[in-house]
């Protein structure tokens, strides 16, 4: 193990040194370059062969702070192991890009190893902390630190959630279908559609062939397994991956819950039908867009954010250059058989977060904190995805008009594309999903319907609160919990065999695994 942990160590520092001139191992911690402040950090995934301080983004921020950084590519593979290097060895950059668990941030916390943040920040940081209080998760760990201090700035994902009665945060997934088709079959389909609805426009969709597939040859739904589970099982129990407090304050295990079965039940009768993709179980990536944007496919479940549904739009216009996209695909909020919709619960606003070395020097902090509080405001939000005014766009009191290039495809080029730089600030204090909300170079009828179905979501939905001891809770056995009921379904619906004969199996074979984790739960969080 030492070995290998030494051979990802030195990849990770030749990759540094390659890309950066060594952002690793740094003589001081920090410092200030011909009167300029300098810092090293890490972003995920940037492109090769660029310089990330020469495009205007950048010239923007660095007129407003006057400071130059040394860039250092994390991949997805190496990410958790190439952080946990990094931090115990002391050797970490400036800031650091890190995927948060409580455990090891307990154990950094306590070990020395990261900086705590100035406990004025509020104070000084205003936009920053007023973001950093919408994720709910940085109040939490100051709450449970022994001296109430905050080592990380999580990452929100929505700023302004976009919702109109409530900033609980809601699962995106909706469902996609053939608007076009559905006319042609004569089935009207709401904002909300029941899953006995789905299965019903599915078998239309087979049968009568709209499409012109040929006979056998169209498939009504498909999606990935973890989505057909969500379609179909979690619309009768919204918990029902996860665990959570019961009405008597005990914490249960939702997949041993009766309403979890009665979903598998249904998921299975409509596979046996035939009117849910044969080969779904089998998928690892995006074969259910390719078999929609094909003609093949009528319906498909999957994420709806206003990039998201932009994204699904321009893919099917690529493959039928002769049909509109918006007079062609639908979306609906799948609903539990009484009208409820019952999406992933626990959904917390907040993904990764930002640590800094334990010895940074305290100006070289207040530098990078100015820069993410400045983010964290409109006018940064406009300049990391939008680009230069008066160059990409126009602002006339609040409304924004771009004006950037665009591809032959007459598509606005990416900023990415644009600004290297957008590499690195946009995955810093804000995430995209918040701007994706509302961003002005989306179609505004593709935007305006992806944001009604949070809208429609929220008037269906039974709004429950995040629970964030249990999400976060770090016991040994519930960290180990190794089943996956997704896998677990998937394997009943397709196994041919009776549903409760497996499923009685299945929750004996699993009971005492099950029932550790609960008493280890209940013990530390149960009133």
């Amino acid at each position: 193990m030492r070995r290998t942990r030494n051979r990802i160590l030195a990849g990770l520092l030749c990759g540094a040194m390659a890309l950066n001139m060594g952002a690793c191992g740094q003589d001081d911690s920090g410092r200030r370059e011909s009167g300029q402040i300098h810092f090293t950090a890490t972003s995920i995934n940037l492109p090769d062969n660029v310089s990330f301080m020469e495009d205007d983004i950048y010239k923007a921020y660095n007129e407003k702070f006057n400071f130059t950084y040394e860039l250092t590519n994390i991949t997805w593979e190496t990410w958790d192991e190439g952080d946990r290097i990094w931090i115990i060895s002391g050797d970490m950059p400036d800031m650091l890009f890190w995927n948060f668990n409580l455990k090891d941030y307990k154990s950094y916390t306590s070990q020395g190893l990261l900086k705590p943040l100035p406990e004025d920040l509020e104070e000084k940081y205003p936009n920053l902390a007023a973001a950093m209080e919408k994720t709910g998760i940085a109040g939490y760990l100051k709450s449970v630190d022994p001296e109430n201090k905050l080592y990380m700035i999580p990452n929100v994902i929505y700023l302004n959630p976009p919702t109109e009665t409530t900033d609980i945060i809601l699962d995106p997934k909706v469902l996609y279908y053939r608007k076009d088709w559905a006319k042609a079959v004569g089935i009207d389909v709401g904002e909300t559609i029941t899953t006995e609805q789905v299965a019903e426009l599915a078998k239309a969709f087979i049968e009568k062939d709209p499409g012109g597939n040929g006979a056998g040859k169209t498939i009504g739904l498909t999606a990935t397994p973890g989505n057909m589970d969500a379609v179909f099982v979690q619309s009768h129990n919204a918990f029902f991956n996860q665990f959570y407090k019961g009405a008597d304050g005990k914490y249960v295990w939702g997949g041993f819950d009766d309403s979890t079965l009665e979903g598998v039940k249904e998921l299975r009768k409509y596979y046996e039908m035939g009117v849910i993709d044969p080969d779904y179980y089998a998928f690892k990536g995006k074969e259910h867009y390719e078999k929609f944007d094909s003609g093949i496919a009528g319906m498909f479940f999957d994420g709806a954010s206003g990039a998201n549904v932009n994204e699904r739009f321009q893919s099917f216009a690529r493959m039928n250059k002769d049909i509109n996209p918006s007079d062609a695909i639908g979306l609906s909020v799948v609903v539990g058989a009484d009208g409820v919709y019952r999406g992933e619960q626990n959904v917390i606003n907040y993904w990764a977060g930002l640590l800094f070395r334990p010895d940074l020097d305290d100006e070289v902090l207040e530098c990078i904190l100015s820069i993410l509080d400045y983010s964290c405001t409109e006018e940064g939000q406009r300049l990391i995805h939008l680009g230069i005014e008066g160059k990409d766009f126009t602002l006339d009191g609040d409304e924004i008009t771009v004006t950037r290039e665009k591809d032959a495809n007459g598509e606005f080029v990416s900023i990415a594309d644009l600004y290297p730089s957008y590499n690195f600030f946009f995955t810093k204090a804000v995430f995209p999903d918040d701007w994706s909300a509302h961003d002005p170079s989306l179609p505004k009828a593709v935007l305006e319907q992806a944001m009604n179905m949070f809208h429609v979501k929220e008037r269906a939905a039974e709004l429950v609160e995040p629970d964030y001891d249990v999400v976060l809770f770090d016991g040994e056995q519930k960290l180990k919990f190794p089943i996956s009921i997704n896998e677990i379904i998937t394997e009943i619906v397709v196994s041919g065999d009776d549903v409760v004969k497996r499923w009685e199996i299945f929750k004996k074979d699993n009971a005492k695994t099950v029932q550790g984790v609960l008493d280890e739960i209940n013990e530390a969080l149960a009133k």
